[in-house]
């Protein structure tokens, strides 16, 4: 996928993908994450792909999981804001913040 970050990896497998990033400091992360769901957005657009964010998940994994940040993690996908899930179901595995 041309595009997209190099601070960002993906996997893709039939119709799920997969965009993942770190920082440190965590204040970067919302400006990594949303580059590069932007340049997805555009890739799939280009191949007539059409996003389904109602079926989008975000989740912040972290070494202190108790912790609150100063910068909560807030993802635009299209015109809807995603928030930091628990839990999402990724290839019939549960994933969860843990």
């Amino acid at each position: 996928m041309n595009g997209i970050p190099n601070h960002t990896e993906y996997g893709l497998f039939a119709d799920d993908t997969a965009l993942w990033t770190s920082s440190n400091p965590t204040s970067s992360l919302n400006h990594r994450l949303q580059q590069s769901i932007d340049e997805f957005q555009k890739w799939c657009t280009s191949w007539k792909l059409k996003l389904q964010p109602t079926k989008t998940a975000l989740i912040h994994f972290s070494p202190h999981p108790k912790k609150k940040y100063k910068n909560p993690i807030s993802i635009k996908v299209e015109d809807t804001n995603l928030k930091p899930l628990d839990s999402t179901r990724y290839f019939d595995v549960i994933v969860d913040k843990n």
